[in-house]
């Protein structure tokens, strides 16, 4: 097993960032800033590795995960996966892959406390169905990440 292993970092509002770490529980937490969760990304055996509970402690969303239908919060890294190794590094293609596929920050508005919408079309859905829940007189916040200066 490797010592080291090649990651790539994803922090909110930023590009991914390739890294060289020291392949430990302890650091990959200390990347991502909490206790340890993690997905698949199948068939290319990369491990997506984020912050349990990010969502709780307040952080910002990052990424939308369109292959689960949510949104990661708080940095997270990738590494690679392999049957002998558990995590390893990621190959210089798998790395070039998710550097394309996370390139773009994205924009997310959250809806009260508990709806985060990637486009303005999943806000309008979450909208739309708020408001039918509300009772007279109650109010909601809008919360918005990332998108352009100018906003959007």
């Amino acid at each position: 097993m490797e010592h080291e292993i090649n990651i790539l970092v994803i922090e909110p509002g930023k590009p991914p960032r390739p890294a060289r770490v020291d392949y430990s529980p302890e650091t990959l937490a200390q990347i991502v800033g909490g206790e340890l969760a993690m997905g698949c990304f199948l068939p290319q055996r990369v491990m997506l590795i984020y912050n349990e509970d990010a969502s709780r402690q307040g952080l910002p969303p990052n990424r939308y995960n369109p292959f689960v239908k949510d949104c990661i919060s708080g940095t997270f890294l990738l590494c690679g996966l392999s049957d002998e190794e558990g995590f390893c590094s990621l190959s210089p293609v798998q790395q070039a892959e998710f550097q394309r596929y996370f390139a773009s920050p994205g924009e997310f508005m959250m809806l009260g406390a508990d709806n985060i919408c990637p486009s303005f079309s999943e806000y309008a859905k979450a909208a739309s169905k708020l408001w039918d829940s509300m009772e007279n007189g109650e109010s909601v916040v809008l919360t918005k990440w990332g998108g352009t200066e100018a906003g959007a």
